[in-house]
């Protein structure tokens, strides 16, 4: 079958890319002028043009025009892709360097938490003050699993903008999303079985794979496009996968969001090679679309996902309220979580409820993707102007976490050593990986008050880095 004309002409242009003709960080034609060189409609082009934006290849700067992407995560080699176990290498670094960032004097850019000026603290505080007045038996209360039946309705609700038609009794109220992680891959998978991770991944998930005692298979992930399904196609057909763990929405550490194509692609892949997709959507609030992104579970029609999500990020990270949407696991699920923790609080599951039904939460989220995306721009324009050149960052477009890839000779463990003594502090990306990857790499979390203090620390940073370069 012959293909349609804008993929010709997206592929020609792809080559041109590949080739060198249009460099990284290069402008490419405009529409209207590969209209006329190619004697094709306007529409043409720009169907072309979105589908090299879908592969990550250019980038759209609004009124300028269309960009060759300056940096993609390079893939690692296929015949490298192997099952790793973790043998506690990145549970001895994360204690290292989490317990450096509980210093109060540090500017912390590496912990993956908002401040409190950008949750809303003072809604909580009348919810639980009103709910301690009328009711003060509420403090010394739980609720057993599955949860909250008043949260978990209001969850139900929540997520009928991410296209999920849900009823309570599909979701268990869990302690955070991490905790709903460990549940699924318990449900899941038994010790020495295999699971595909995205590469970079959430630290937390490593430190679950290493407390189960499973294997896992990194599939590498670009920073525009996500996970290279190729990769993992290659993956499954090698290994018995029994589960994937992925992030569709503005994944951490690297923001990356999947397209619609990748999502519909990834779930059929799911179902052919019979792995079960454990979703982790804790970030997906905080899209910068005016409308949130499409969760994988609202396509699931095969009932092959698990989904996973918290109140973390963007109401209340103390609380720990998470929740999981289990399907045909959700009775080990259930069970599982019951063992663990047998209860969770009635007052903080409470609270949380009364701010999602009073409204509050859209306005607050509005206010909040707003101030991220301006502290977005801010920061890569500091990194640019003050890093060394060659540094690169990823284009998140939502959450508040920047994956930053500095030049080969600078190391990312070194640089953070000597910023620790700066009273500076980030997460490098040994922290992202079981196999010792990105040692040029490093997240950023730019959910910070952006003062002068924060601007002069961000410097410093790009300082420290200019004289590591040799």
């Amino acid at each position: 079958m012959e293909l349609p004309l804008y993929e010709k002409i997206a592929n020609l242009i792809e080559q041109q890319i590949q080739e060198g003709i249009f460099l990284p960080g290069s402008k490419i034609p405009s529409v209207r002028k590969s209209s006329k060189q190619m004697e094709v409609s306007v529409a043409t082009v720009l169907q072309a043009y979105s589908l090299l934006e879908d592969r990550g290849a250019i980038k759209a700067r609004p009124q300028k025009g269309y960009f060759v992407q300056e940096h993609r995560l390079q893939p690692s080699d296929p015949a490298k892709i192997a099952p790793t176990q973790n043998d506690g290498t990145i549970h001895t670094l994360l204690r290292r360097l989490l317990h450096a960032s509980q210093n109060n004097d540090i500017i912390q850019f590496g912990a993956a938490i908002p401040k409190s000026q950008f949750l809303p603290i003072r809604q909580l505080q009348r919810s639980v003050g009103r709910l301690m007045r009328l009711e003060p038996e509420i403090c010394a209360a739980y609720e057993f699993t599955p949860g909250s039946l008043s949260l978990r309705r209001q969850i139900a609700i929540r997520m009928l903008d991410n296209g999920c038609q849900l009823q309570p009794d599909d979701i268990t109220i869990t302690l955070g999303c991490q905790n709903a992680l460990m549940l699924s891959l318990q449900a899941v998978a038994k010790a020495g079985d295999t699971i595909a991770i995205e590469s970079p991944v959430y630290h937390g998930v490593l430190q679950v794979i290493e407390v189960l005692n499973l294997k896992a298979v990194e599939i590498p992930c670009c920073t525009e496009t996500g996970i290279n399904l190729d990769l993992l196609e290659e993956a499954a057909e090698e290994w018995d996968i029994k589960a994937c763990i992925v992030t569709p929405n503005n994944q951490n550490p690297i923001g990356a969001t999947l397209n619609y194509q990748a999502r519909k692609r990834l779930i059929k892949q799911s179902v052919t090679f019979g792995f079960t997709l454990i979703e982790d959507d804790v970030y997906g609030e905080l899209s910068y679309k005016d409308k949130r992104e499409r969760s994988l579970k609202a396509d699931d029609t095969h009932n092959t996902v698990i989904y996973c999500s918290s109140f973390s990020k963007s109401i209340a990270p103390g609380f720990r309220i998470g929740w999981v949407v289990g399907g045909p696991f959700q009775a080990k699920i259930e069970h599982y979580a019951y063992v663990q923790s047998l209860a969770i609080p009635t007052l903080t599951q409470t609270a949380i409820a009364n701010f999602l039904e009073n409204g509050a939460y859209d306005r607050h989220l509005r206010k909040t993707r707003q101030t991220y995306q301006d502290n977005l721009a801010r920061c890569q324009a500091l990194i640019a102007e003050h890093f060394p050149l060659g540094t690169t960052t990823s284009q998140p477009k939502g959450g508040f976490l920047l994956w930053v890839t500095l030049p080969g000779t600078v190391n990312a463990m070194t640089l953070h050593a000597q910023a620790l003594e700066k009273n500076i502090g980030f997460l490098p990306g040994l922290a992202f990986s079981l196999t010792a990857q990105f040692n040029h790499h490093f997240r950023l979390n730019y959910a910070l008050i952006w003062d002068n203090k924060t601007d002069a620390a961000l410097k410093e940073l790009g300082k420290l880095c200019q004289q590591l370069v040799s």
